[in-house]
């Protein structure tokens, strides 16, 4: 094959290999949106380096190879914007038009050359800028668990802005106010806490707590939304499942559950005595008293906040219990993570798995199978006698015995001619039973809709809101991507490959000795 490189008059170029003839159009273009809405990499703030973007257009090119897209920059331009070399990204419009997408694994800079690229595409259609980091770190940065200002992260007012912490939980936050965050882990979970889950069980014994310098107490003041995203450790979900004699073909619903935080947790409603309505009662030497003593408290209040940066997040009141939130969580494999969106972010966050098999069947069955089995047991319970609940035990439980069949066939025979009589005709009471049946036909549908709505365009269960369903197959080879550095296992494939050829093995019995002269070290 032959490299299509095409190079344009700002010294931008786009490279290619195609497996056959192709149209390529490229033009430039003021971006579409600014240059601080950002996701795929951390930190903020984030500019534009090049004033304009980058627009490629194919005729449905889909199977490129080895594609690059690389734009041009100067030393001038990053001095301007206060940016490194190592801080520059292409960044590639969203679907949807509301961000930039930053893809680390196709990144490459070139520091002699002035160009940054966006390497490895198969398709190129779509619009394309050079954006930059205003931070001294480059590439990923990972913030550190903790509840100081040495670990806080500050969010933007504007824009859209991305934070990992040392573990992978990861927020991706919108907001409208300036804040500072804190994200630590606190350990122990309670089973009261997990009172209002259901039936789920929490995966690890741990916490995440997030809190701002809002504080959440007023949910009007910063109008955002944060996606969480939590890491999945599947080498302890699979023995979680293992444990639980979870079938080859079993499943599990993963689900993100929240203690927020607690609005008016007093009930307090009205006005609490203002200043205006307290200075009628009071005399003026009462009044200037009473002044002077708010002065006096407030001075110590100023001076306790001084000493504590963040008095408020302390005394956050949260939710007695967990519960689920109420959203569509998405399963990111590659990166091993649970996003879901959440309107406040302040609180506490745990991951939870339920069984599906079943077993979850029949729990979501017994509230529709309970209400039939009661009405049955009140004949029994009210007397032999009694007229009144006679004629509701044939309606209500078709399964009746024979002994109560007479006692239910006088009184509905008497109904059905008061009726007739009523009416006086003959016709008004045959249309009863069909109607009965036609309304036991259209619920008998219902229910099959409601099991034919369960399952997904692949005939998939459909995971409960909040939560993604993850079958065995899956952990499997998420543990198995964990244990092998994220990768494929390289070097067992060798020697099994070896193995099978040969009889011997590629690398011998000698590097699993001396792995326990070491020194063992206790966490």
């Amino acid at each position: 094959m032959q490299l299509n490189s095409f190079q344009f008059p700002d010294r931008s170029k786009v490279e290619t290999f195609s497996q056959k003839q192709q149209q390529i159009i490229v033009n430039q273009q003021t971006p579409s949106i600014p240059s601080n809405q950002i996701t795929g990499t951390t930190g903020q703030p984030f500019v534009a380096v090049s004033p304009q973007s980058m627009t490629i257009s194919t005729n449905g090119a889909t199977d490129l190879i080895g594609g690059q897209i690389e734009m041009a920059m100067t030393m001038q331009n990053l001095q301007g914007v206060a940016v490194q070399p190592g801080n520059t990204y292409v960044a590639m419009l969203s679907p949807d038009r509301q961000s930039w997408m930053v893809q680390e694994t196709m990144r490459s800079v070139n520091t002699t050359d002035m160009t940054v690229r966006m390497v490895k595409r198969t398709q190129m259609d779509g619009e394309y800028m050079v954006v930059g980091r205003q931070t001294v770190e480059t590439n990923t940065l990972v913030v550190p668990f903790g509840s100081d200002g040495s670990t806080s992260v500050a969010i933007q007012g504007s824009g859209l802005q991305e934070n990992e912490f040392q573990d992978g939980f990861r927020m991706a936050t919108r907001a409208t106010q300036p804040m500072t965050m804190n994200v630590n882990v606190k350990k122990g979970v309670d089973q009261g806490m997990l009172s209002a889950l259901q039936g789920q069980s929490s995966i690890n014994d741990y916490r995440y707590s997030v809190v701002t310098n809002l504080a959440a107490v007023t949910p009007n003041l910063n109008q955002q939304v944060t996606v969480v995203q939590m890491p999945v450790n599947a080498i302890r979900i699979q023995k979680m499942m293992q444990a639980m004699n979870v079938p080859a073909n079993g499943m599990v619903a993963i689900a993100v559950a929240q203690r927020g935080v607690l609005q008016n947790p007093g009930g307090a409603t009205g006005n609490l005595n203002s200043a205006g309505t307290r200075r009628s009662l009071l005399g003026r030497s009462e009044f200037r008293e009473e002044i002077a003593a708010r002065q006096i408290q407030n001075t110590n209040a100023a001076t306790s906040t001084t000493n504590n940066a963040n008095p408020v997040a302390q005394q956050l009141l949260l939710a007695p219990t967990f519960t689920p939130v109420a959203a569509t969580a998405v399963l990111d494999q590659a990166n091993m993570r649970i996003a879901i969106p959440v309107k406040q972010v302040d609180g506490e966050y745990i991951l939870t798995m339920t069984l599906m098999s079943a077993g979850g069947a029949q729990a979501a069955a017994a509230p529709q199978t309970a209400p039939a089995a009661a009405p049955a047991a009140a004949p029994q319970t009210a007397g032999s006698g009694e007229s009144a609940a006679s004629p509701a035990t044939p309606a209500t439980s078709p399964s009746a015995t024979k002994s109560e069949a007479p006692a239910a066939e006088a009184p509905a025979a008497e109904a059905e001619k008061a009726t007739m009589e009523a009416s006086n005709s003959t016709m008004t009471a045959k249309p009863e039973p069909t109607k009965s049946e036609a309304a036991k036909t259209e619920e008998s549908k219902m229910a099959e809709r409601r099991e034919e709505s369960k399952t997904d365009k692949y005939g998939l269960p459909v995971a409960p809101m909040g939560a993604v369903i993850m079958t065995m197959k899956q952990i499997d080879d998420m543990a198995s991507a964990m244990t092998w550095g994220g990768g494929v296992a390289i070097t067992k494939m060798m020697s099994e490959y070896v193995k099978a050829q040969t009889g011997n093995d590629l690398f011998g019995s000698s590097n699993s000795t001396g792995a326990d002269s070491g020194i063992k070290i206790t966490v």
